[in-house]
């Protein structure tokens, strides 16, 4: 779908190889999954590269993207002492205010400095712990005064961790953006923000989320087909209480802990070593050179040696909290593994773990109750590398014919 002038879809926070080392997704790359996913009736119009803690002034995609008709923007993400920022129409007089390269930037100084030169700083997966701001506004109350703008649906975060950063938008009047924070190619899109009007260039850009009478909305990517409805966001409340997606399933209703749901416990940690990773490819005969081989892993897409994605099944993680379901018997219904970032040696990646959801469904066996478990692996800069869910099942049991 080309690019019009009644609406416009934009990715607002993407990395990309060009400007983050942790990245896997090529610009081009980027432009060729945009006109993949046209083809399959979804809308993207373009992006914005928020390249962690660097902005190289010699970039320049217009032309690139200009042969995919598409928008191909830049911005900045900076790391602060509330979490992430992403800014936008950063000029030279910011940039010598700050040293971007720095992990722990003083907030209210960047997004005072962004609105100063003309530009917005936006804080970035806001739910997020540690790196959004949600938990510093819990755990210290900062202040909000110079926060306009949000993100608070990632494409990286879970809905709970969405759910915080919507209910701090809520709570303080803040305007609220959606971006897939994506990595890699097919991560693109997951979640965007749909303006109303044409946005073709950063100034453009900015001057929409500066403005506190334009329309923006947080959209995910299922809900730019044509005719789609863009639902009301969950809050935090909305996801706890659990109830049936089957409608009266009779019976008395299942009684647990509805408070663990969403609620993360720190389950473990796992250091990455080349030993480990050496170790891990020789029990599974693995002979990929991007985990074995120096030399061609350096000149690679991630620019060095990484572990497989399955290193991280092999650490010892605590469970989450038990909702305490006393119901049937229980069996494992499949799981599902989603891996965001490269992993490394020398990472250091620790595992949050929660139960994700409960519901109930009828089978031919009668009633099923599902407990979804997740564990979030996030690395020692703060960001998600990984997520693994499980899902087990409680299933109803019948008494055997003739027994007592």
């Amino acid at each position: 779908m080309p690019l019009d002038d009644q609406h416009t879809y934009l990715d607002l926070h993407v990395h990309s190889t060009d400007g983050s080392d942790d990245a896997g997704g090529t610009v081009e790359g980027y432009l060729k999954w945009i006109a993949a996913k046209r083809k399959q009736g979804f809308r993207i119009d373009g992006f914005v590269l928020t390249e962690h803690r660097n902005y190289a002034t010699d970039r320049d995609y217009s032309d690139l993207a200009a042969r995919y008709d598409a928008v191909v923007l830049r911005g900045v993400e900076v790391e602060t002492d509330v979490g992430h920022v992403l800014v936008f129409g950063a000029t030279p007089e910011f940039f010598t205010r700050f040293d971007v390269g720095a992990i722990s930037l003083p907030y209210r100084e960047v997004f005072r400095a962004a609105w100063e030169v003309g530009g917005i700083a936006v804080g970035a997966h806001a739910g997020r712990p540690h790196i959004g701001i949600v938990d510093h506004v819990e755990a210290r109350n900062v202040s909000l005064e110079d926060v306009q703008v949000i993100e608070g649906l990632n494409g990286g975060s879970s809905d709970f961790e969405n759910a915080r950063g919507h209910d701090l938008a809520l709570s303080a009047h803040l305007r609220e953006i959606g971006a897939s924070d994506s990595h890699f190619v097919t991560g693109l899109g997951r979640c965007m923000t749909r303006f109303e009007g044409a946005v073709r260039s950063i100034d453009d850009l900015v001057a929409r989320l500066r403005d506190p009478h334009a329309v923006f909305t947080p959209v995910r990517l299922e809900e730019t087909v044509e005719g789609a409805h863009i639902g009301e966001r969950p809050t935090v409340a909305q996801l706890v209480p659990f109830s049936s997606r089957q409608g009266d399933l009779g019976g008395d209703a299942i009684e647990f802990d509805h408070t663990v749901i969403g609620r993360e416990v720190h389950a473990g940690r796992v250091e990455i070593t080349r030993e480990g990773i050496a170790a891990y490819c020789e029990a599974l005969e693995d002979t990929n050179p991007l985990y074995t081989d120096e030399v061609a892993a350096a000149a690679g897409p991630y620019k060095g040696l990484v572990a497989p994605p399955g290193i991280l099944q092999t650490a010892r993680m605590s469970p989450p909290p038990d909702p305490g379901i006393n119901f049937g018997t229980s069996f494992m219904a499949g799981s599902r593994q989603e891996y965001f970032l490269p992993i490394r040696p020398g990472d250091a990646i620790d595992g949050y773990a929660s139960v994700k959801e409960v519901y109930e469904k009828t089978g031919r066996s009668g009633r099923m109750i599902f407990v979804v478990r997740r564990t979030r692996y996030v690395n020692q800069h703060g960001e998600n590398v990984a997520a693994l869910e499980t899902s087990m099942v409680h299933r109803q049991t019948r008494a055997v014919e003739g027994d007592a």
